[in-house]
């Protein structure tokens, strides 16, 4: 009997064992999160091609963004929630709250992303306007290709 306990107590706090060790391998979540909102073709003839790419892009309190890059399309930023620093061509930022709209006009250079606030996230609906075949996302430096 005393066997069976034993065996029953280890093999009870196996899984409390192994929850502990999982949470400590979890990395840190990304302060900067996209989730996907709607993707459409336009259906005007004069914009064949084009479509509305739209996703909600959340900010952790106080996390900034310098990786520069730039958007082959229009981008449109709403601020659902909360405050975000733009900055344009390494340009002083510009501070865009709750309620408010920012345009970034195509392959300009975004330096910058920023939630000045250090106790809430941000919320900000993304609308991309992009012709088919272009990159929505470009490094300011990409990467080389490696040579085979």
């Amino acid at each position: 009997m005393r066997t069976f306990i034993f065996l029953l107590l280890t093999l009870t706090s196996i899984p409390s064992v192994a929850q502990h060790e999982h949470s400590k391998t979890n990395a840190p979540a990304d302060p900067f999160q996209f989730q996907a909102v709607r993707s459409e073709w336009l259906t005007d003839v004069d914009l064949k091609g084009y479509k509305l790419e739209s996703s909600v892009m959340t900010i952790a309190p106080g996390a900034t963004d310098t990786v520069s890059h730039r958007h082959d399309c229009d981008l449109f930023g709403y601020v659902l929630e909360g405050e975000v620093q733009i900055g344009l061509d390494h340009a002083a930022p510009v501070l865009y709250k709750t309620g408010q709209m920012f345009f970034e006009k195509r392959n300009v250079l975004h330096s910058l992303a920023a939630n000045p606030l250090r106790d809430h996230p941000t919320r900000v609906l993304l609308l991309f306007l992009i012709k088919d075949g272009r990159a929505a996302y470009t490094p300011e430096y990409p990467v080389p290709a490696t040579r085979k």
